[in-house]
C-alpha cells in the first residue's frame, strides 16, 4: 500500500467519523503555513474551507492557510456550476520562519517603551483596524495574480513571518512582505476595491485597508503621504501614497500585507503566476517541489530586515 494510498484511506476514515464524505481522486493537496491552495481542473462557483462558504475565482477555487494554522490535514469543499459538492482536504506543512533580533535606535525608543498615551492610541486603532481584516462577502473584484504594488518591485526582504525581538524585549510577528522601493515611489492598490480604512497609525505609520470582496483585504503601511480616504472607491493601479517610513519604520520602503478570509497569507503568492500554487491536480511530489520553489531565503546570520509593524 503505498503512502499516499494510505493517507488517503485515513482521511475518509476520519471524515466517515464526522459524518462527511471525501471526493476519491486526487482531491488531496499539501500546501505550506501561510500559503494558498488551489483547486484546478474542475470550474467551481463557490469554495469552502474553516466552515465558509465563498466565491470562486475566475471558476477556480483558493484556500488561503494562515501563518499559524495547525499541521495536519484540513476539509475542502469545491462547488461546481451544476452546484454539486465536491469534498477533499489540504495538508498543512510546517513552515519554518526566522527569528531576527533588531536593535532599534534611540530616536525611536518611544516604540519600545510607550508612553501611557502612546499605549492608549495603539490600542484604539487596533480596535478599528480589527474591524475590517475579516474583509466582506461582496462578489471577488479581483483576478489573479494580483498587480504590482508598486511600478517596479525589487526582490523583497524575505521576512514574512519573521519573529522580531525589538531591543530585546518586545516580540513582533511579521506578517506582511517589505521591499526596498524608493522613497517618494508611488505606492498601488493590487486590485479594485474599497478603501476600507486610511489614517496614520502609531506603529504602522500612514496605513490604507482596501476590501476587494471574497474576504480579501490588502494593506500597506509606513507611507510618507496618503492619496485617498476612507471610503474611496479605487481601481487596480491605482495610487494609494508614496513609499517612506512613518511609524515605526527606521528607513524608506513599501510594506504590503494580505488577509484573506482573515487568514495571514504570504503576499509573494498571489503576486505570481496561480500555476505556481499547489494544487489538487498536482501529485504529492509536485506540489511538494512547488512549496519548494514558493519558500523565501530567510535573512543570513546578522541581516536585519526592514523594521516596521506586521
Amino acid at each position: 500500500m503505498s503512502k499516499l494510498f494510505a493517507t488517503l484511506i485515513s482521511a475518509i476514515l476520519l471524515c466517515a467519523i464526522s459524518g462527511t464524505t471525501i471526493a476519491a481522486g486526487n482531491s488531496v493537496v499539501t500546501a505550506p503555513q501561510g500559503g494558498v491552495a488551489r483547486w484546478a481542473g474542475m470550474a467551481a462557483k463557490d469554495c469552502g474551507i474553516y466552515g465558509k462558504r465563498y466565491a470562486a475565482v475566475g471558476s477556480v477555487c483558493y484556500y488561503p492557510i494562515d501563518i499559524q494554522t495547525s499541521v495536519g490535514s484540513h476539509e475542502i469543499a469545491l462547488w461546481d456550476q451544476q452546484g454539486k459538492q465536491h469534498l477533499g482536504y489540504v495538508t498543512v506543512e510546517k513552515q519554518d520562519f526566522p527569528e531576527v533580533p533588531i536593535e532599534l535606535p534611540p530616536s525611536l525608543i518611544g516604540f519600545i517603551d510607550l508612553s501611557a498615551a502612546d499605549l492608549a492610541r495603539a490600542q484604539k486603532e487596533t480596535a478599528e483596524v480589527a474591524k475590517v481584516l475579516r474583509g466582506s462577502d461582496h462578489a471577488p473584484q479581483f483576478s489573479l495574480p494580483l498587480g504590482k504594488p508598486a511600478s517596479s518591485l525589487p526582490k523583497s526582504a524575505n521576512d514574512f513571518g519573521s519573529m522580531r525581538t525589538f531591543n530585546g524585549k518586545v516580540k513582533s510577528l511579521h506578517s506582511g512582505l517589505d521591499f526596498p522601493v524608493n522613497e517618494g515611489s508611488p505606492v498601488k492598490a493590487v486590485a479594485a476595491g474599497t478603501v476600507v480604512l486610511a489614517a496614520d497609525h502609531f506603529f504602522t505609520g500612514n496605513a490604507v485597508y482596501i476590501d476587494h470582496g471574497d474576504g480579501l483585504v490588502s494593506m500597506y503601511f509606513h507611507m510618507n503621504s496618503l492619496a485617498v480616504k476612507t471610503g474611496d472607491v479605487v481601481k487596480r493601479g491605482q495610487t494609494l501614497g508614496v513609499v517612506g517610513r512613518s511609524g515605526r519604520g527606521t528607513g524608506p520602503h513599501l510594506h504590503i500585507g494580505l488577509r484573506w478570509l482573515g487568514k495571514r497569507i504570504d503576499p509573494e503568492r498571489l503576486l505570481e503566476a496561480p500555476a505556481k500554487l499547489p494544487s489538487v491536480s498536482d501529485s504529492k511530489a509536485a506540489a511538494e517541489q512547488k512549496i519548494r520553489k514558493a519558500d523565501h531565503e530567510v535573512p543570513k546570520e546578522g541581516e536585519t530586515p526592514l523594521n516596521d509593524e506586521g
